[in-house]
């Protein structure tokens, strides 16, 4: 992650509200008698005024899909055929975000915004009363998604199970561990009261929404550490387990079919309610349409040219997981998104600045192709997508990057929101690693003059790197980025057919409040809020004026990094989930009204223990954080990203042990530290033992903190 001091202008300032003396912030937590339940402080703001009106819980209304006869093992492989007329309308969005990315279609937008000014709500599993890191808080796992019904906040936490909260305050309502860990967004449905979630034990559970009390229970084949939510379209659950697609009766848990895909299915499923098919792709990188009527196969199809395998050691290789099929109805679309390679960064530096010469590149390399968009009828390519790949890497590591967002216009008319890459750059030097920016994507040639489908128009945004792309979410006009140290939110102003074309002419957009990891420019208050810009405590980077979660607190991220942030949007309530897990609810009010507190004691001063065991191997040194040790090991790689040498045991190096030398001390040592060490040597490392990106860390300043095993030994 290349990390560096961005200074921003804010252009939204907010009226500020009256600031009076207010009594001390509430706790809640609601534990059942004798169940310690970690991170059930909820910090409330006393806030000066009346609080708005919430809006009542919505229970989206289903449409029943075909009732279908249980049947084995579906290994059809009929000819391609169109399964619904095109008159099938397109379905209506429910206003509460239910399930994983919104919807079945998994579009991640919703048309219900929650109008400026906002102010803070409720904090869960973050902050304490003072802004510090609030007792027993954890880690949740990426890709999860707070979702709402019936009043309360559904939340995967991983071994902690799912947990519920009152969506009024924040206060615990129950914690559930129905089986092995929860890794998935959990699914609600309305109509049965219902919350459906599944467990990296292949386990999809029925659990009761008000209780947590399992309802029933249905086993898929093996199991998977991949966040594979559920989803509810219908009468039917779909999920993803093993080699299998599942639906199952959202009222009796039984089965309706099985659908074989031949290799282990790494995305949750996105339904097409206008075909009536479910959409996977699986390990191989192909992907799959199943007949929701029978579970046949409707087509099968791999397009790219990339073979099946982690990106990470070969750049021949793609992979699926992580990501999600997202469904475009109107147009009859779904797009796919693929893990590349970290040199794809390099492959154009930067990228062109033209959707010609973007074109031109992508179908003379079909290898670069990130985003796949296949016709629903047929698994045929429908166009090149002009989107270049990116996403949270480090290094020589590049995980998936974000997925797009589907947006349908009352006019008709549907476009994808992606992250795309272009030059001009929005942050100097322009090349591979800094031409990263908002787009929106063309699924047609008609929507807007002059652009043909798969082209990207430029949008202007708060700037990211392109190996710290933002993930997606969208509530009517309103665009949100979840960067791993802050969320960035714009409103977009003006797309008309004249803008766009190029990073001189964006589409423009007004700055929105934004979020911040940490923060102490502007003191401490219990609103939370920064009108005037936010710097990063620890890591300065400034960004436009909104919410910081943490006061003075440093890179909380890095000890509890999970390499995702998100935004949902639900009703009344915008949540957001940082990277280091905490839920942040926002709503509408004035952000100041709140008293202001004095700044509490927050020296963050480190305890150095000094352990005397002797040298550690290095798969221990997670057990010594805060200490002061030295870890041996065989180093598996050694390379330099241009802001720091990597000596890693592990390749990719994310969940094991790391020595980082920064750019500033590389003239401590006589050779560039890349040309002294290497792979396969054994080497001891004395230092602190810190976090970085959620891995144990020790940052070398010296070079005698490294010692070469072997010659030691001479």
């Amino acid at each position: 992650m290349y990390r560096f001091h961005i200074i921003t202008a804010v252009i939204v300032i907010f009226a500020a509200g009256v600031v009076g003396t207010c009594s001390s912030p509430a706790i809640y937590g609601q534990p059942t008698p004798g169940e310690t339940i970690p991170g059930t402080q909820v910090y409330l703001p006393v806030i000066s005024g009346a609080a708005p009106t919430a809006t009542p819980t919505h229970t989206p209304t289903h449409t029943s899909s075909p009732t279908a006869t249980p049947s084995n093992t579906v290994t059809s492989t009929s000819t391609p055929t169109t399964t619904q007329t095109p008159s099938t309308p397109i379905p209506t969005a429910p206003s509460e975000w239910t399930q994983h990315a919104h919807d079945a279609q998994r579009t991640s937008y919703t048309a219900i915004s929650v109008p400026t000014p906002w102010r803070w709500k409720w904090a869960w599993n973050g902050p304490n009363a003072t802004g510090g890191i609030s007792a027993g808080k954890f880690g949740l796992p990426r890709n999860s998604q707070p979702v709402t019904g019936g009043g309360r906040v559904y939340i995967a936490a991983g071994s902690n199970g799912v947990y519920a909260l009152n969506n009024a305050n924040g206060a615990v309502v129950w914690n559930r561990t129905p089986g092995g860990a929860i890794n998935s967004t959990p699914a609600y449905d309305g109509d049965t009261g219902a919350l459906f979630v599944v467990s990296t034990n292949g386990t999809l559970y029925k659990l009761d929404a008000a209780t947590g009390a399992t309802l029933g229970s249905f086993a898929g084949s093996g199991g998977s550490d991949l966040p594979l939510p559920p989803a509810i379209a219908g009468e039917r659950v779909f999920f993803s387990m093993g080699n299998f697609v599942y639906a199952v009766d959202k009222r009796t848990m039984q089965q309706a079919w099985r659908y074989d895909a031949g290799s282990p299915v790494d995305t949750p499923p996105a339904y097409s309610a206008t075909r009536d098919l479910v959409v996977v792709a699986s390990r191989d990188l192909y992907v799959h349409a199943i007949r929701n009527n029978d579970g046949s196969r409707a087509w099968r199809n791999k397009t790219t040219p990339r073979l099946a395998g982690n990106p990470g050691g070969d750049s021949n290789n793609a992979e699926v997981s992580r990501g999600w099929p997202v469904i475009a109805e109107q147009n009859g679309l779904v797009l796919v998104k693929l893990r590349l390679d970290w040199q794809t960064l390099w492959r154009w530096n930067p990228w062109p600045s033209t959707n010609a010469a973007m074109r031109s590149n992508l179908v003379g390399d079909q290898a670069q192709q990130a985003l796949l968009a296949l016709n629903l009828d047929s698994g045929e390519t429908a166009f090149v997508a002009n989107v270049g790949h990116g996403g949270f890497g480090d290094g020589d590591y590049m995980p998936m990057g974000p997925q797009p967002v589907v947006k349908h216009f009352d006019d008709g008319s549907e476009v994808a929101y992606v992250v795309m890459r272009g030059s001009p750059c929005l942050a100097s030097p322009c090349d591979g690693r800094w031409d990263s920016h908002f787009g929106e994507m063309m699924l047609n040639s008609s929507t807007v003059a002059g652009f043909e489908a798969g082209h990207v128009r430029f949008i202007d945004n708060t700037f990211f790197p392109t190996d710290e792309q933002a993930n997606l979410s969208m509530a009517g006009d309103h665009l949100f980025g979840g960067h791993w140290m802050f969320g960035l939110a714009h409103r977009v102003i003006d797309r008309s057919p004249n803008r766009g074309a190029s990073a001189n002419t964006p589409i423009t957009t007004a700055n929105l409040p934004h979020i911040i990891t940490s923060a102490s420019n502007c003191g401490f208050s219990t609103s939370h809020y920064c009108p005037g810009g936010l710097t990063q405590d620890g890591d300065p980077r400034t960004i436009p004026g909104g919410f910081y979660i943490y006061y003075n607190q440093g890179t909380v991220y890095d000890r509890y990094w999970s390499e995702y942030a998100s935004w949902v949007v639900s009703n009344d309530t915008i949540y957001y989930v940082s990277t280091d897990g905490a839920v942040v609810a926002l709503e509408n009010g004035q952000p100041t009204g709140v008293a202001s507190q004095p700044s509490p004691e927050q020296a963050f001063t480190a305890r150095l223990s000094f352990v005397h065991e002797g040298v550690i191997d290095y798969t221990a040194a997670r057990s010594f954080a805060d200490r002061t040790v030295t870890v041996e090991g065989e180093l598996h790689d050694v390379f330099n990203n241009g802001k720091a040498v990597y000596l890693t045991f592990q390749t990719p190096h994310q969940g094991a042990f790391l020595v980082r030398i920064l750019k500033q001390h590389w003239s401590n040592f006589a050779q560039p530290p890349e040309h002294i060490y290497a792979a396969r040597q054994r080497v001891r490392v004395t230092g602190l033992i810190e976090w970085y990106q959620g891995d144990p860390v020790i940052y070398v300043s010296q070079s005698e903190q490294i010692v070469l095993v072997d010659a030691m030994r001479q």
